[in-house]
């Protein structure tokens, strides 16, 4: 891919992927169902006279894009189980071999067990989708996330071993070069949905910014942008958003995937409380917390939509720009929060450079 020719702004893509299990029968169909959202967003591209990206982008995919990839290999086994739990225990039948390998990493429950089973797979088909992705079409790509263990072959490598069975929710971040520049792995575990899975917390003192042509770039996933937590039970939660401030992050990337219904009732009302998911969202999470930072000024949001077995995600991608001090405004908003999108702004740069060129 050509380089881009100017650095006055920068392109920011917020892509919504409309999922169904059939698209995690392989790690090919993975990769070349979201090679053709990012075919979208390469026509969309602003060009020069002689047709190359006039400026560098950021493309973000919604969190937990990856997670049902260890499902590859075993679609038909699974296609009519109800839940996930039903799905993983037929999973695990199927992988008694790997499973039994996988004993050395000293798994504490069965979820655990089949993620490290699993992690190579799930590791090699997230990296050849967006590292191929990014490198082919010349984009920073913020590959929304998966169910990984730390990898003991270290950051920027498409091979995999776990270090141990503990498993987070994990996002790895690319450069327009197809190299993995960071790897983010969420913090706060979301009450109900992510502790029942038997996932591990991240630690907030190893979120990052990664230095970009267009500023310093943070990634919080979903529930690390919340300036609050969702229960009173939760004394361990960070609101990251101003860590990341005070790290120097220009833009935030926020991959998410909301799994209760976006116009129904707010599941973590408080006693009294008639909030709707959708008024929660902007009332406590990243948005709401944007006017109060000093550095960070752009946020891009993408939203996961579909389903699979219990499993449904309805919500929104968005946008947004702190315009100044306590002031707030949505650049894109997708029209309807159950369908495909790829949004698209273009932008002045966060931190305007000096000579306005990559």
């Amino acid at each position: 891919m050509d380089a881009v020719t100017s650095c006055t702004h920068v392109e920011l893509f917020a892509v919504q992927p409309r999922i169904s299990l059939e698209d995690y029968a392989s790690a090919e169909r993975f990769a070349e169902r979201h090679r053709t959202l990012a075919r979208q967003i390469d026509r969309r591209r602003t060009r020069d006279a002689s047709g190359r990206p006039l400026y560098p982008a950021l493309a973000v995919w919604p969190e937990m894009v990856g997670a049902p990839l260890g499902l590859m290999g075993h679609i038909h086994r699974v296609r009519r189980s109800r839940t996930t739990q039903a799905a993983m225990a037929r999973v695990a039948l199927a992988e008694v071999l790997s499973l039994a390998l996988a004993v050395r990493h000293r798994p504490a429950s069965l979820e655990e067990w089949l993620y490290a089973a699993t992690a190579e797979r799930v590791h090699r088909a997230m990296w050849h989708a967006f590292s191929g992705i990014a490198r082919d079409f010349g984009l920073w790509v913020v590959a929304g996330s998966a169910l990984l263990p730390k990898n003991r072959l270290g950051l920027d490598t498409p091979d995999f071993a776990p270090v141990n069975a503990r498993t987070y929710n994990t996002s790895y971040t690319f450069s327009p070069e197809g190299r993995c520049v960071a790897v983010t792995r969420k913090v706060n575990l979301v009450p109900t949905q992510e502790d029942v899975v038997r996932l591990s917390p991240g630690r907030a003192e190893d979120l990052e910014v990664v230095h970009t042509p267009f500023g310093q770039l943070g990634t919080l996933i979903c529930y690390d942008g919340f300036r609050e937590p969702h229960t009173s039970e939760e004394p361990t939660f960070v609101p990251a958003a101003r860590l990341l401030d005070a790290r120097g992050a220009d833009i935030i990337a926020q991959p998410s995937a909301n799994a209760w219904p976006w116009d129904g009732p707010w599941a973590f009302n408080a006693p009294g409380e008639r909030q709707l998911r959708r008024e929660q969202w902007f009332n406590e999470g990243l948005y709401s917390q944007l006017a109060g930072l000093e550095r960070v000024r752009y946020a891009v949001n993408p939203q996961l939509v579909g389903s699979f077995f219990d499993n449904v995600f309805e919500a929104p991608s968005l946008i947004f720009e702190r315009v100044g001090p306590g002031e707030v405004r949505v650049l894109a908003q997708a029209r309807d929060p159950r369908a495909e999108d790829v949004l698209h702004v273009t932008v002045p740069l966060a931190s305007p450079r000096v000579d306005n060129r990559c």
